[in-house]
């Protein structure tokens, strides 16, 4: 086991028992916005961590497998589907190496804070593999452009304390798809409250965090999403649809 598979088991060890929260909320209404009818979908879910989002999607009638390299986080995923009584496959899969699917597997493949981990050349490759066995892809990475998250990855690493590994946030994924021979089909920002919670990571964050809800929830709804519009959501959400099919 190499030292970042170990990195992340002892993240997952960690998280095991995390409720379901609003950033698994906002990803999983969009994806389902976004997706459309999932009864019958086949998806894998790359990066799966705690499997949860693949869960509900699931739950909706998708034919749902997952992957990811953290096996404490395949652990974790097992048990939430089990106690459902929900099927899925499981691999313990390293994004970087070539994945043992047929080419068309998948309608759909995603992954959400996964590609941030990843430099631009290592994308590539994965995306390519992505275009291989599905032909729409769905990805959220961490908004090169969100402020808050910014400053509170900032202020983490500055202090030794981020948690998350090396990321490369983004603006957009344009680029990435393009070189995987896919087509960027939409693209726009969101997760923006969840982007305050980074500020827990400065010093007195925690009383600034509940400072600027409560001025966001003072804002009538158009003040408020100009104010979201001009900080920026935590996440980029990207769809891709390949090329050729």
């Amino acid at each position: 086991m190499d030292m970042e598979s170990i990195i992340w088991d002892e993240l997952w060890e960690k998280w095991e028992f995390q409720e379901w929260d609003e950033i698994s909320e906002e990803i999983y209404m969009v994806l389902k916005e976004e997706i459309g009818e999932l009864k019958g979908k086949k998806i894998l879910e790359a990066g799966s961590g705690s499997g949860r989002i693949s869960l509900r999607l699931a739950l909706d009638g998708a034919s749902v497998t997952l992957i990811d390299f953290s096996q404490k986080a395949l652990d974790i995923s097992k048990n939430y589907f089990d106690k459902c009584g929900v099927k899925a496959e499981f691999y313990n899969i390293n994004l970087k190496d070539e994945l043992p699917f047929a080419d068309n597997s998948f309608d759909i493949v995603w992954n959400a804070g996964v590609m941030e981990h990843f430099t631009q050349k290592e994308q590539i490759k994965i995306f390519k593999e992505f275009s291989r066995i599905a032909p729409e892809v769905h990805t959220f990475n961490p908004n090169i452009n969100s402020f808050f998250y910014r400053v509170g990855k900032w202020s983490a690493e500055k202090n030794g304390v981020w948690p998350y590994g090396q990321e490369f946030p983004v603006e957009t994924m344009e680029y990435i798809f393009k070189e995987s021979d896919m087509k960027l089909q939409k693209e726009y920002d969101n997760a923006f409250l969840d982007s305050i919670n980074f500020l827990i990571f400065i010093t007195g964050g925690g009383v600034l965090k509940k400072r600027i809800i409560q001025f966001l929830n003072e804002l009538d709804e158009n003040e408020r999403k100009k104010f979201s519009d001009n900080i920026g959501g935590y996440l980029v959400y990207s769809k891709g649809i390949r090329c050729k099919t």
